[in-house]
């Protein structure tokens, strides 16, 4: 027993970064593929290189968030935080200093099983906000509603980043479309499509990366606390989780992004997949998990909004904000209810 339950672990995380790349690729490719620049493998080729070099070298601080910057579980930390050594009760709930395996195991299902529901139902959801809600329910599971055991502003500041973002993308990516159509109106059309071509599939690869380095930790963050010592190895494990579930069922969500928002040029391809790579990098940089799927459909909005509300799908950009309210709520009070279950 004491083989298989590492083993159900890892295919645990396995299985949250597949989600990932099944339900992100679509961030990371759907302009490129919408715009009809290269073909879908040709696409994914490039992301799956490019999202594991920025879960090897950037992902490990998103990895510690999300591992242990929510939950707090070891004593140090929780005199730290409250300036107080914790109460006898702590060593109840953490003998250990980390979350329990069981926790660890329903907080990756969890978060991984709506996931694949959005997937299945083509919605570009958060997997951040799964995963960021899969952490937190199992925290409840273990320590039931006492804020004491929660590291509240860091959530506050994940909450935050998570409506900041696409706000921040969408008028990145309004700006610089708009910049950028003033700038081409009397270039050369055949050779800036050459290069604009060449800049977004650039651009794809820069998301691809920004992709590694927050979503990796949101696939493995949890297993961090278990394996503090191979959190290279974990990166690894994710960005190659994550590459395989682009190439197996990544499809269906880019088709939404890159087709279903709103028609996009070579132009606003590149502009919305430049803000969405540089406002998750920028998040990423400092540890805050947010989603690359907010990112890119903010950039793709404001890329719409330049031609007038008409050209955005409301309707669609209504099913994804549900998607996006939805997900972290019931993958946190499944998680809660699961663990209580099992544990």
């Amino acid at each position: 027993m004491e083989f298989v339950l590492p083993f159900v672990l890892l295919l645990a995380g396995f299985y949250v970064g597949w989600n990932i790349g099944a339900n992100d690729a679509a961030n990371c490719i759907g302009t490129t593929v919408g715009a009809q620049i290269i073909t879908y493998r040709q696409a994914v080729a490039i992301m799956a290189v490019f999202v594991i070099l920025g879960g090897v070298l950037q992902g490990h601080k998103v990895m510690k968030t999300v591992g242990k910057g929510i939950v707090i579980t070891e004593a140090e930390a929780y005199e730290e935080y409250h300036g107080k050594p914790p109460d006898p009760s702590f060593w109840e709930y953490f003998p250990e200093q980390r979350l329990p395996d069981k926790a660890i195991l329903v907080a990756l299902l969890s978060a991984g099983f709506f996931v694949t529901l959005a997937t299945f139902s083509s919605i570009p959801v958060s997997t951040s906000q799964a995963i960021v809600g899969g952490v937190a329910g199992v925290g409840i599971g273990v320590v039931g509603l006492e804020a004491s055991y929660f590291k509240l502003t860091v959530l506050f500041k994940i909450f935050s980043a998570w409506v900041v973002s696409p706000i921040l993308t969408m008028i990145l990516a309004f700006l610089l479309y708009s910049l950028l159509s003033r700038l081409l109106r009397n270039a050369n059309s055949v050779a800036w499509s050459r290069t604009l071509g060449i800049l977004v599939v650039a651009s794809a690869a820069y998301v691809s990366f920004s992709l590694g380095a927050n979503d990796v930790g949101n696939a493995i963050g949890p297993l961090l606390g278990k394996y503090p010592d191979k959190g290279l190895w974990l990166a690894l494990l994710g960005g190659v989780a994550m590459a395989v579930g682009a190439f197996t069922f990544g499809e269906r969500v880019t088709d939404t992004v890159g087709k279903s928002i709103t028609p996009l040029d070579y132009t606003g391809a590149l502009a919305a997949q430049f803000s969405a790579a540089f406002g998750v990098h920028i998040f990423s940089m400092v540890g805050i998990p947010v989603s690359t799927s907010q990112a890119v459909v903010g950039g793709v909005i404001g890329v719409g909004l330049t031609k007038g509300m008409s050209a955005v799908s409301t309707r669609k950009i209504t099913t994804i904000f549900l998607g996006w309210v939805i997900t972290p709520v019931c993958a946190a009070l499944f998680a809660a209810m699961v663990y209580r279950l099992v544990a």
